[in-house]
């Protein structure tokens, strides 16, 4: 027992050397800037319920003017920074929070140099601004980028899932109050249930059913105002329900009102989207009980038994989809043909409505069978299934809005009666990976004068490459370019990354079985391939046919014993693009 005491004493003395010297560099930052004073500082202290390795009170020369500050230093500050508070009197400034924490950086993206004295006194630099800026208004628009995190401090929040309405006029929307999860019981559970009112918002029945919500749906309205001065976010130490409302009802028309919300009502759901000079949209809503307004064009509430504000969190696809491009989505508008429903087309389907696709027809016959669930997106639940209607489950499962049309037939049939019309789509993805089958594409779409864009994509065998091909029917060089013969006659792929005269397929059940041996990632990378051209040509920054070819890992390729084309040999870049004009170039029968 004594030389248990005696270890854990020298481990507590060490623990306070290493402590001692941590503090060391911390107090030698802290005398070495000028701009702080009257230094105290504790190891291991919590402050507003976060804990600290070490914890500074100071003051800190803000332009003339010395305010307190909490500073504190946590353990991870190579990946968190620091933590600064004003002490006192609260402020409704940016960037700063109701327990007076201000937020000087947006970590997102950002790269940390672990250089604490560097870091430390960047960061009192940029609370020096944040504060004197705040105070003088220099930085008050960014209260407008802020919106949400200052609406969420509103006493009595409640929050809302909403879908708003792409068409922005003012309407009538459907609200339902979600029921709080759990079998809490007592004043406690009823009180946090109350706190945490949550309701689901949209102006369409389908969002109720795609996000599986169930309960009485109520009638709410949406008013879409266009302010011709910014509209700031509440003050929430001082915040009037009425006069915010009020302020907000002043820049919209009243004149239909009553249509949208009979005077009967008891209650009010409104959601107010503000599109802000400047192109900013911020929205927030209400739940106000037993209004009262006066009659008139502009609206005004007179009075009402309660409000509530609440947080929107947007679930519509205007919101959703904003994260796959900095931009609007271009292709949210597109209808595309996809044929083929395998390796290829199952993971080209998934990558599209990722990147906000949603008017979709699949085209292919074919079923879903034990050998293709290791390559294919699709899985052993889906086997025996017709691929085009488990791909359909699955992308209308996985995301809102999304339309997918499947054609349970090959796409020779499809168009011959008519359940395709070529002509109909604005671009065509031929997905089977079969150059027989997209000759036949390419020739009839040639022969029709049908003036689409198509893009066809097709694996190499051993992951070791994948290819899309962009044509545009009306150009000169097409399909065909990619074709020659030698001098037996015989034609082959000039693109391709494998030698001529070799056979690269393989079997398990005689002729019926036979495929070309791939992985699931190379038709990830083949779909990624076409997706990052499909996106150029939307974008206008391709103008001529091309082919796009991603070289692969070949260490399975020549452990199998084959031998690599030229093409693949010269091929330097990873990734090569090149216009189908010149696709002959340096190419031969090797």
């Amino acid at each position: 027992m004594k030389k248990r005491l005696q270890n854990s004493n020298k481990i507590i003395s060490l623990v306070r050397v290493y402590l001692d010297m941590k503090y060391n560099i911390v107090r030698d930052v802290l005398l070495d800037n000028k701009y702080i004073t009257e230094i105290t500082s504790d190891h291991y202290h919590e402050y507003q319920g976060k804990s600290y390795m070490h914890l500074i009170r100071c003051k800190i020369d803000v332009y003339g003017e010395f305010i307190p500050f909490v500073i504190g230093v946590p353990k991870d500050w190579e990946l968190s920074l620091f933590d600064f508070y004003i002490e006192g009197e609260s402020m409704f400034i940016p960037h700063m929070d109701c327990l007076g924490k201000l937020c000087l950086f947006n970590l997102e993206g950002a790269l940390i140099d672990a250089n604490f004295k560097g870091l430390f006194n960047q960061c009192v630099n940029k609370a020096r601004d944040v504060i004197h800026d705040g105070v003088n208004g220099k930085n008050k628009d960014e209260f407008i980028a802020e919106f949400d995190s200052y609406f969420e401090l509103l006493p009595n929040l409640r929050f809302a899932r909403v879908s708003m309405p792409k068409d922005k006029s003012s309407q009538q929307i459907k609200v339902c109050k979600l029921e709080p999860k759990g079998k809490g019981r007592g004043p406690s559970a009823i009180s946090r249930a109350h706190k945490n009112v949550k309701y689901f918002v949209s102006h369409k029945q389908e969002d109720f059913q795609f996000w599986d919500i169930r309960g009485t749906q109520v009638n709410g309205i949406y008013l879409f105002i266009e302010p011709s001065e910014r509209i700031y976010p509440p003050n929430y130490l001082n915040f009037n329900a009425v006069d915010f409302i009020n302020m907000l009802f002043a820049w919209f028309d009243g004149t239909n009102f009553d249509k949208l919300n009979p005077k009967n009502a008891q209650d009010l759901f409104v959601v107010f989207e503000i599109k802000q000079p400047g192109e900013i949209i911020n929205s927030c809503a209400f739940q106000i009980n037993a209004p009262v307004f006066r009659d008139g064009n502009k609206i005004k509430l007179e009075e009402c038994r309660e409000i509530y504000p609440v947080l929107i969190e947007r679930i519509d696809l205007e919101v959703l989809s904003r994260r796959v491009s900095y931009t609007d989505n271009s292709l949210e508008s597109k209808s595309i043909l996809l044929i083929g429903a395998g390796s290829i087309g199952g993971y080209t389907l998934h990558n599209l409505i990722k990147a906000g696709c949603k008017n979709i027809t699949i085209v292919d016959n074919d079923m879903l069978k034990h050998e293709n669930i290791y390559r294919h997106i699709l899985g052993a639940r889906d086997v025996n299934r017709k691929k085009v209607e488990a791909l359909k489950v699955y992308a209308e499962k996985s995301l809102p809005g999304v339309k997918i049309k499947p054609i349970g037939k090959s796409i020779q049939n499809a168009i011959d009666d008519k359940s395709v019309v070529l002509a109909s789509y604005d671009y065509i993805v031929s997905a089977m990976g079969n150059h027989n089958v997209n000759l036949w594409l390419n020739n009839y779409i040639k022969s029709n004068n049908i003036v689409s864009t198509v893009f066809y994509i097709w694996n190499e065998a051993l992951d070791i490459g994948c290819h899309v091909a962009l044509v545009k029917s009306d150009r000169e060089y097409d399909y065909n370019n990619l074709f020659s013969r030698d001098k037996n006659g015989e034609m082959y792929d000039i693109s391709s990354y494998v030698k001529k005269g070799q056979d690269v397929s393989k079997s398990f059940g005689g002729c019926t079985g036979t495929f070309i041996p791939y992985g699931a990632s190379i038709s990830l990378n083949s779909s990624m391939l076409f997706l990052n051209l499909l996106k150029k040509h939307v974008e206008g920054r391709i103008s001529e046919n091309v082919l796009c070819s991603e070289k692969g890992d070949d260490f399975y390729f020549n452990k199998a014993g084959f031998q690599k084309s030229m093409i693949y040999e010269m091929q330097k870049d990873k990734i090569s693009m090149k216009p189908l004009s010149k696709i002959r170039e340096g190419f031969n029968a090797t």
